[in-house]
């Protein structure tokens, strides 16, 4: 079952030119980048640690170029995937952020009388452009503790399937598979099925990487598709960088519907990115850590919750999630909802997903939360990250 338990600086031009375009767009509150003085944004997965500072030299040294279009520096960008991946630059594609790979995949299969298997209470990018486009979807069960269910899953293929998709770790309950009954599983699918795994969060999980990622399995099994993010824990969300890694023929067959790749600048900053790996590790610490702290303040108030190797917890507040997001909101925070999928609908009204940000953050989220409940909580000093 879940877990029970002001100085003066100088403006950079790049710095200007986001300024305007904020003053200049539409300012809805759920849209609205979190700013010094905007509502602490817990709801849309977000890093508040930032990219690496080298992306930025990047950007800021080749911005006068801004007038060419991005060719090179995309295939700068593929290739330094390619061997990130340990695969040939002909099994990636490169795209606005991850969300393109999945509506592609979407695009490309989707057809009247054929389906996707996925597990209930998963992710719905391509569940939705799927169904939108004249598929099915089939949902298996989640496990007794909100995991994946591979055998439930393996029951529900039938010989109208023609993509079995996991996200993991799975959102929005944080779930991660482990990887030798996902390896076992993958392996066990029909090898006319795509079997389409969603890292996005993979970076931010605990233990190790190597193990628990299934890009090796693109070389071993053609019919698949691994998709990755920038957006996570490269921090990187707002500069819309992803990628997917497949087979050569299944990525032949998504281009058809390709959306489009990421921009010059985000091209330049996600080769530096690559780079910095020490970056990277610190700020999947960081997550890690105050993942931890957030945990820890559940089990102290007493909330349920899942256990979670992604960038948000998944929790139950036994209060009606409509009515706890808009208190937070009146208190300027802002967390995501229950975001059911492939149950009863109401079967999780009074669960709510909470994204991970900085200490003070959380300790802002945990104390009005405690308040709205009625439970005792006091910020920890000894977290300092």
């Amino acid at each position: 079952m879940p877990h029970t338990q002001s100085q003066n600086r100088s403006v950079s031009p790049l710095a200007v030119l986001c300024l305007l375009g904020a003053l200049a767009a539409p300012s809805f509150l759920s849209a609205q980048p979190t700013l010094e003085d905007s509502p602490i944004r817990l709801s849309s997965n977000e890093n508040a640690y930032g990219f690496t500072p080298k992306a930025k030299e990047a950007m800021m040294k080749y911005i006068k170029n801004g007038g060419y279009y991005n060719r090179n520096n995309v295939s700068e960008l593929v290739a330094a995937l390619a061997k990130k991946e340990n695969v040939t630059p002909e099994h990636v594609i490169t795209t606005a952020g991850s969300g393109p790979v999945l509506m592609m995949t979407a695009l490309a299969y989707a057809e009247p009388g054929k389906n996707v298997v996925t597990t209930a209470m998963g992710y719905t990018q391509l569940t939705r452009k799927f169904e939108a486009s004249g598929g099915e979807i089939k949902y298996a069960p989640l496990s007794e503790e909100m995991g994946y269910d591979f055998d439930a899953l393996k029951a529900a293929i039938d010989d109208d399937t023609v993509i079995v998709y996991i996200c993991n770790p799975n959102n929005p309950t944080g779930s991660l598979a482990d990887p030798n009954e996902l390896k076992k599983f993958i392996m066990s699918v029909p090898s006319d099925i795509l079997v389409f795994v969603d890292e996005a969060y993979l970076e931010l999980s605990e233990g190790s990487f190597a193990i628990n990622t299934m890009s090796p399995m693109v070389k071993i099994r053609k019919n698949m598709l691994l998709a990755r993010t920038f957006s996570k824990s490269y921090g990187m969300a707002g500069f819309r960088v992803g990628y997917g890694v497949g087979d050569p023929a299944v990525i032949e067959k998504i281009r058809h519907y390709y959306m489009g790749p990421p921009t010059y600048l985000t091209a330049i900053a996600a080769v530096e990115a690559i780079k910095d790996t020490e970056h990277m590790a610190k700020n999947a610490k960081r997550y890690q850590a105050v993942r931890k702290y957030t945990s820890e303040a559940f089990d102290q108030m007493g909330i349920e919750y899942v256990p979670s190797q992604g960038a948000f917890i998944y929790f139950k507040s036994g209060m009606d999630v409509d009515k706890l997001r808009e208190a937070l909101a009146d208190s300027g925070i802002l967390i995501s909802g229950s975001r059911e999928s492939g149950v009863e609908p109401g079967t999780y009204s009074k669960w709510a997903r909470v994204s991970m940000g900085k200490k003070s953050e959380m300790d802002a989220f945990l104390t009005t939360l405690a308040g709205l409940l009625g439970k005792e909580f006091s910020p920890s000093e000894n977290l300092s990250i």
